[in-house]
């Protein structure tokens, strides 16, 4: 990469702008997140970025702090059981573990990040989170496993029965709700680590963050160096705070007409008419691009178009969309990052916790008919963008005014609920360095998820669900639907059109450099 390259068109997005940033003040450089937006280059960065030590830490925070807005809706949204609403990470390792550098990594992770340390309780009819201290005696997170022996089929019993113990093990309110398991002795491999958080204290920015500080402790744990991980920044229990105070204050009231215009957008065809969200079976369907056009999506196309990677997803999902309903105008709802720069004196480039948020979109599509070559795809993805531009803060108003907001509003926002299907892109979780700076790194490579992350007989928040990251260098989404409500041929029509769409835009962003 070059000076003068643009970090859009190298295949950057809003995730990624906070892992430069989280990196960069490692080495006590200093950006906002906000600078990569508006200076897209090295030459430019290079005039706003500036030195010098972290600010003063003051240690752990501890006390009670607001629900935010997406944890708000996950207690007071009825499950069959809260405490099994998990993420996951299986981590295939780089060389012999040390057990008890590991250990120590991560007692540091729950001491360092407060969010980890985050318990939850329901008081008539009512829930509360409150960040105790670190414990005096740490708590143990991690497990051991030997896998000498075992046949390849063993082995895989071996790691999904106690990944699955692990997910049905955590208690929201007495924590802690990290918790691992290391597998060794297998064949062929050094070992692999299996990490379970509880969804209310991590998210997808979360990780990334995580998995750098993990392998950081370990290294630092492993030479016999004291753990350290550099200065906090902002607490996820003053983003709170700071949240729930500024939208009491009516600093977000003047949103209130286009988040209810947003949601007068018509809902989505239904194959069969839902039942209760109780206990409905959930399926997935999965679609993956190649390499050549995951490339061309992630570096030609924001270059070709001017605009970013998630404009060009939501405008070949739009399109889908559109000649699903026979509509030209479709209503989706997107999950987004949530860490937005609404705050004066906020830094969440390197703070853990629970972001996302949720918001409805309504979309234009004119033309919904042609899907081939012909199309103006340009013309296309740039009416999506323009659209997009619309929607204020990044969609974080709509989930904190109905969380904070007045009686009258929140009232105004309830009355129609969220649509029938959200969108969530991830990123490019191949970005993630592994390696530290001073030999190999901890994790060999990632394999996402496993094991049973949520009860399975929460159904989920929507009706469909698209989900999408890039992974060893290839796009890929993921349909998650109940069949009760749509049937199977419907929800592959809608991906194939989308996977289509997605690969015309990637040959014209090709063609159009």
């Amino acid at each position: 990469m070059g000076a003068d390259d643009n970090f859009f068109a190298l295949g950057g997005d809003s995730i990624l702008s906070m892992q430069v940033v989280s990196r960069l003040r490692r080495t006590g450089l200093h950006l906002a997140t906000k600078d990569l937006f508006t200076h897209q280059t090295v030459a430019e960065l290079a005039t706003v970025v500036t030195t010098g030590p972290d600010r003063a830490d003051d240690g752990p925070v501890t006390g009670d702090l607001p629900l935010t807005p997406i944890q708000h809706w996950f207690l007071t949204t009825p499950r069959a059981n809260h405490h099994h609403f998990n993420q996951s990470a299986l981590l295939e390792l780089d060389g012999e573990p040390d057990p008890t550098a590991l250990e120590a990594a991560l007692t540091a992770l729950l001491t360092h990040h407060d969010a980890l340390r985050l318990r939850f309780t329901e008081q008539e009819g009512r829930w509360h989170q409150h960040n105790p201290p670190p414990p005096a005696t740490p708590d143990r997170l991690l497990t051991r496993h030997d896998l000498t022996g075992l046949t390849p089929d063993q082995t895989d019993t071996a790691l999904r029965t106690t990944a699955d113990t692990l997910h049905t093990g955590l208690d929201i309110g007495r924590g802690p709700l990290l918790r691992a398991a290391l597998f060794t002795g297998g064949r062929d491999h050094p070992g692999y680590l299996l990490l379970v958080a509880h969804h209310l204290v991590i998210d997808a920015v979360s990780w990334r963050i995580l998995l750098d500080d993990l392998d950081t402790a370990y290294h630092q744990a492993a030479q016999g160096h004291p753990v350290t991980l550099g200065a906090r920044t902002t607490s996820f229990r003053d983003w709170a705070r700071g949240l729930a105070a500024h939208v009491a204050a009516g600093a977000l009231d003047h949103e209130l007409p286009y988040w209810e215009e947003a949601l007068n957008s018509a809902p989505l065809p239904v194959d069969h008419t839902p039942e209760p969200a109780t206990t409905a079976e959930t399926r997935t369907l999965t679609r993956t691009l190649d390499e050549s056009d995951t490339t061309a999506l992630l570096r030609a196309a924001p270059t070709a178009y001017r605009t970013r990677i998630n404009d060009v997803l939501l405008a070949a999902l739009a399109l889908a969309l559109a000649r699903w309903t026979d509509r030209d105008r479709v209503s989706v709802d997107l999950e987004g990052h949530g860490r937005e720069d609404v705050l004066d004196g906020v830094d969440l480039s390197r703070t853990v916790g629970w972001f996302t948020t949720v918001h409805p979109v309504g979309l234009h599509i004119p033309d919904r008919a042609d899907l081939g070559p012909t199309r103006d795809w340009r013309a296309l993805v740039k009416s999506v963008r323009r659209q997009l531009r619309t929607v204020p803060g990044n969609g974080l108003g709509f989930g904190a005014l109905r969380t904070y907001g007045s009686p009258d509003i929140r009232r105004r926002l309830e009355r129609t609920g969220h649509g029938r299907l959200v969108f969530n892109y991830l990123g490019q979780w191949d970005a993630r360095r592994t390696g530290t700076d001073t030999g190999g790194g901890l994790i060999r490579a990632e394999h996402g998820s496993f094991g049973q992350d949520h009860d399975p007989r929460d159904p989920g928040s929507h009706l469909l669900e698209a989900v999408g990251a890039v992974q060893n260098g290839r796009l890929t989404f993921t349909w998650h639907y109940r069949p009760d409500t749509h049937e199977e041929t419907t929800v592959r029509a809608v991906a194939e059109d989308f996977t289509e769409a997605l690969h015309q835009i990637a040959r014209h962003a090709r063609n159009s450099l």
